[in-house]
């Protein structure tokens, strides 16, 4: 460790014990265990430094960053500096603190903890060319942050979860989204309510739903479109198929499965909204 990050360290944290309040928190966060601390409701954690300059980058509050200075690697040192100077508060905890919070093989030793934006239908600001997925249900948080890490990657602007049946804080969509979850605009909002807005500011619904018989990559992707995307098990409310315009898409399967797991279903259909603005473009 160079001498510049050790004093940085000894100047801008504080050793804190394994019985703290902070250490508390940090481990109900990671197992997505209630704990009321100070009132906040929007917190989530990191575990590791892959957050460190997204969070920053996009302005994310990093209410705490807990770490053990003995395992820091040279390649960590830049991250690491960064974070005692952008959280709030920052920590040096011991190896087995770390193993507290984790509560895995493998622990890593560094935690952030940031506060989740909240976001209103009114806050998306909107383009002609807008593509956009509508949570609907959806009970795996691996499958949420998966589906907003894929609308991301195909230039997605905002999601949108309605029936909502898990928290967007939850620990392992925060990682299966690799920082999606909060570099995007990702709106909670009734059911009813969004379907008005969606009509109302001219979208194409485009339903994935296995009882369609329209193949997903004939569907128009032109303009603004909202992908709406269902529950693991009963798929997408029956509301979605009722609203102007809306248009019910099945992917075809080519062997013995009825489906894909809906978040490589969210994917597909995604890429193919994208593609074809791509192509639309030249």
């Amino acid at each position: 460790m160079t001498d510049t990050l050790a004093k940085k360290i000894q100047d801008k944290s504080s050793l804190l014990g394994i019985s703290s309040e902070e250490v508390s928190l940090a481990k109900a966060l990671f197992v997505n265990r209630k704990y009321d601390y100070r009132g906040e409701t929007r917190l989530f954690i990191c575990e590791g430094l892959w957050a460190a300059k997204k969070l920053a980058e996009s302005k994310i509050t990093v209410t705490h960053f807990l770490f053990d200075p003995e395992k820091v690697t040279d390649e960590e040192e830049a991250d690491v500096s960064l974070m005692l100077d952008y959280a709030e508060e920052s920590f040096t905890v011991s190896a087995k603190v770390c193993a507290k919070i984790s509560d895995r093989d493998g622990a890593d030793h560094c935690f952030i903890v940031a506060r989740l934006p909240e976001y209103k239908l009114e806050d998306i600001r909107l383009s002609d060319e807008e593509i956009s997925i509508v949570l609907d249900g959806q009970e795996q948080p691996g499958n949420v942050g998966a589906i907003l890490r894929s609308l991301d990657g195909a230039g997605g602007s905002f999601a949108v979860m309605t029936n909502r049946r898990v928290k967007l804080t939850h620990s392992r969509l925060v990682r299966a989204s690799l920082g999606a979850v909060f570099t995007m605009k990702v709106v909670e909002a009734d059911a009813d309510e969004l379907a008005k807005w969606l009509v109302d500011n001219h979208f194409k619904i485009v339903v994935t739903d296995l009882k369609a018989t329209y193949p997903y990559y004939e569907a128009d992707y032109s303009g603004r479109v909202a992908i709406v995307a269902g529950n693991e098990y009963n798929g997408v409310s029956p509301l979605w198929n009722t609203l102007p315009g809306a248009t019910p898409v099945i992917i075809p399967m080519l062997g013995k499965c009825e489906s894909l797991n809906v978040g490589f279903a969210s994917t597909l259909v995604a890429y193919e909204a994208a593609v074809q603005k791509m192509r639309k473009r030249r």
